[in-house]
């Protein structure tokens, strides 16, 4: 199997706005360096070329994740490009007309709708038309059915199995990786009267769990604890709601919102702990490269990425039942047990090691090529 064309809505070598984007990059530069014939079909690129890349083919129709209609003539589209080629294998991204093989990043909306939502909030969700509509769609493409579906984590896996009833031998888990920086600073020497810096990355504020740490922080700040956090959340200016949460909690003094960073290994040397409260999250990246730049982590049952964390050992995780008193406990008692802060971080960064983008594409290989001629329509 040596020929290859991905399916994906914009393909970029920099810059990645989701871990996703970066899934995909970094199979794709695999598959280029063991000598993969590679095509890649997209709705947009910022580049007409890459290196090893053997064409980058702009599909000439529009390309609306919120639009069935239009996402099913985008793939029509693709299916007769294809046809001419004699690819061993087609790869496409997330729950779209199915065309070969899919690699998932995201949540079903039949997941949010169960999992995410209140009984009030879901029958809204359910009967709002836009969501009606696609989820209707969603069904109707996973009942088409994929060659194999390959997920980034068991908690997506499970999510694919219980609503559309896949069958657990037709979906395999293949973890995202890292890369381990060059030059991490020197670990800092804690001691009792340090503040410590909690890091969030929330360009989705909700979903990420942004007001489940503004709420655990105003547990912390009433019980006279001394802390900073720095927030990734680009609209916070804009937001007067959020303004006004953070002056009714009294931490305005306490919390530092700042905007997209092009560079994540400025804002993980700038922080102690990374915290990932996510509501939603089928792995979370930030936390695996906060893991790899020796930073302790805290994140959510409800993240992928807490597959491979052992609470207390080589991260934290906390159950999401109470979430706001159970971040707010986890956090106290890294703030009251700093000398353990380096011991767990050190723990976590051989977990990251394990994760090379390497290990994936080997993984992923491993579990793709026994497929006789996975490409399908």
């Amino acid at each position: 199997m040596k020929k290859i064309a991905f399916v994906i809505k914009f393909f970029q070598d920099s810059n990645f706005h989701g871990g996703g984007e970066k899934l995909f990059f970094k199979l794709i530069e695999r598959f280029i360096k063991n000598k993969y014939t590679v095509d890649i079909y997209c709705s947009d690129s910022n580049v007409s070329s890459y290196p090893g890349i053997n064409k980058i083919i702009v599909v000439d129709k529009p390309y609306d994740h919120v639009n069935p209609v239009i996402m099913e003539d985008f793939y029509e589209e693709v299916k007769n490009l294809v046809k001419k080629q004699d690819y061993d294998c087609v790869i496409s991204e997330n729950i779209t007309p199915p065309i070969g093989i899919t690699f998932l990043q995201g949540h079903s909306l039949v997941h949010r709708q169960r999992k995410l939502k209140s009984s009030l909030e879901a029958f809204w969700y359910k009967f709002r038309p836009e969501k009606k509509y696609r989820i209707e769609y969603q069904e109707k493409w996973m009942k088409q059915g994929y060659k194999k579906i390959f997920t980034v984590s068991n908690v997506l896996k499970n999510d694919i199995m219980e609503n559309f009833n896949i069958p657990e031998s037709n979906i395999k888990v293949v973890y995202p990786g890292v890369e381990i920086p060059e030059n991490i600073p020197a670990v800092k020497a804690y001691n009792n009267n340090d503040v410590i810096t909690f890091g969030l990355s929330a360009p989705g504020f909700k979903i990420k769990g942004g007001y489940i740490l503004l709420k655990a922080l105003k547990i912390l700040k009433n019980r006279n604890y001394n802390f900073k956090a720095k927030i990734i959340y680009p609209k916070a200016k804009k937001n007067l709601g959020i303004k006004l949460l953070i002056k009714l909690y009294g931490i305005e003094k306490n919390v530092e919102f700042i905007e997209f960073q092009k560079n994540m290994q400025d804002f993980y040397e700038s922080i102690d702990c990374v915290v990932m409260p996510s509501y939603e999250d089928t792995f979370n990246l930030v936390a695996l490269e906060s893991m790899a730049n020796k930073k302790l982590c805290v994140i959510s049952s409800n993240c992928g990425a807490s597959e491979i964390i052992q609470d207390g050992e080589n991260g934290f995780t906390f159950n999401m039942n109470n979430p706001v008193r159970n971040l707010a406990e986890k956090l106290m008692f890294i703030i009251d047990n700093k000398n353990l802060i380096n011991i767990i971080a050190e723990k976590g960064f051989s977990t990251a090691q394990n994760f090379s983008w390497d290990n994936t594409f080997d993984n992923f290989i491993e579990l793709l090529v026994p497929e006789a001629n996975p490409y399908c329509y």
